[in-house]
């Protein structure tokens, strides 16, 4: 296309070199740089630094915080949906309440962070750092949690139904009352875990440790335990109904309904 408005008026010379000027192409959506001072949805904020910033019900969706230090940092009931967190630095963060539907926290930092009541649907975090970690009470449907790091955390009461934990370090976990419908726990660590009266229906054990583990009054209905190791775990009142390759050791205790639930 001729760079003059109408064909006819184009120079002669610059007709007869035959230039072809192709339209401008744009590739992705380039984010707009963010302020630092008001960080907002949709921007790209890589240039910041968040650490110790109190941001409660800030509204970061969709926003760049690849790599972002938001070391002690107050993003409680912050709408972090869609927002890139990848090798982000969350130490000590508080995400009480944050949603983080559709975040991708992958390889991020997030060493006892206390995230409790979070969303954390259909997110991200693999080989996330979550060592300490308070996730008590958050919904974390088909979520990603492969590779991660979750030693010593807390989980009481989550509902991570449909999520891949696959090789994950959970040595020490306490989940109890807590949802595992489902979830891909193959090849992971559960030695010493804390997860009485947890919903483990459907789930896959294959190959995971669970030495050592409470698992009294826990629902196993379905479950695939190939090669699950459960010597010395507590096995008093757990539901197997159903349950795929126990292993040829393990004595099945018929479930007893215990008086007022499971004791604690």
């Amino acid at each position: 296309m001729c760079l003059c408005s109408m064909i006819e008026r184009c120079p002669a010379w610059l007709l007869g070199i035959g230039i072809v000027l192709a339209p401008a192409v744009v590739v992705g959506d380039v984010l707009t740089k963010g302020d630092c001072e008001r960080p907002s949805a949709h921007v790209d904020l890589r240039h910041c630094d968040l650490s110790g910033r109190s941001l409660p019900g800030a509204d970061l969706r969709g926003s760049d915080l690849r790599g972002v230090d938001l070391s002690n940092a107050d993003l409680s009931r912050a709408d972090l949906r869609g927002a890139d967190l990848r090798k982000a630095d969350l130490r000590w963060a508080r995400l009480v309440e944050a949603q983080l539907t559709e975040a991708d926290l992958s390889r991020a930092d997030m060493f006892h962070v206390v995230a409790d009541r979070a969303n954390l649907d259909a997110a991200r975090l693999f080989k996330t750092n979550l060592f300490g970690a308070l996730l008590n009470a958050i919904q974390a449907h088909d979520a990603e949690f492969t590779q991660a790091y979750m030693k010593d955390i807390e989980l009481e009461g989550a509902d991570l139904s449909g999520a891949t934990l696959r090789r994950a370090n959970l040595l020490r976990v306490v989940a109890m009352g807590a949802s595992f419908r489902g979830v891909d726990l193959s090849y992971s660590r559960l030695t010493g875990a804390a997860v009485e009266g947890a919903d483990f229906s459907q789930a896959r054990l294959a190959h995971s440790q669970l030495n050592g583990a409470d698992l009294r009054y826990a629902v196993l209905t379905g479950a695939d335990l190939q090669g699950a190791d459960l010597s010395n775990a507590r096995l008093d009142g757990v539901d197997f109904s159903a349950a795929l390759n126990l292993p040829g050791s393990l004595r099945v205790v018929s479930p007893v309904p215990a008086v007022g639930g499971p004791s604690r």
